[in-house]
């Protein structure tokens, strides 16, 4: 457990109390697109999937608070073009009672949703998005993109 003074998601002078989680990206994008790297606050997640694969681990407050959120970077791959476009985010974090996981939801519409649970994305309890979750492969259909190693802050889309 780490005790920090707030930061610019909290109340100037609020003492918060982080914890480190789990994470892990689920990717909601259609079939010809993928989520090949996410950050949450610099951390990085790698490639978004179906919500199995975790990764160490993301800093959330203790409690949650109406102020609480997190910024959300992430590559999406164009298969189907063979294009890339870099995106960032702050995003607030679902109202959540105890830690969990943090389950990092990147939907169909271009939103990010960010959930904290002790249930699977697709635990009939989970309090998360219920947009359908792709089996995809769209390495099997398209060529792959070309690499990038970073995306520049100037190339990200505005929030």
């Amino acid at each position: 457990m780490i005790s920090l003074w707030a930061n610019n998601s909290h109340a100037m002078g609020e003492r918060v109390v982080m914890e480190g989680v789990s994470m892990t990206g689920v990717d909601h994008l259609a079939d010809h697109l993928s989520v090949q790297d996410f950050w949450v606050d610099g951390r990085h997640g790698f490639q978004a999937g179906k919500g199995g694969s975790v990764v160490c681990c993301a800093r959330i407050p203790m409690k949650w608070t109406a102020a609480t959120s997190i910024e959300v970077r992430w590559e999406v791959a164009n298969w189907r073009e063979g294009t890339w476009r870099c995106f960032r985010r702050r995003v607030p974090l679902d109202r959540y009672a105890e830690l969990g996981a943090l389950f990092v939801h990147f939907l169909p519409d271009g939103s990010v949703r960010a959930v904290v649970s002790n249930y699977a994305p697709w635990s009939p309890v989970y309090k998360g998005p219920r947009t359908p979750i792709p089996q995809k492969a769209p390495w099997d259909h398209y060529p792959m993109p070309p690499a990038t190693e970073d995306c520049p802050d100037n190339k990200y889309s505005a929030p």
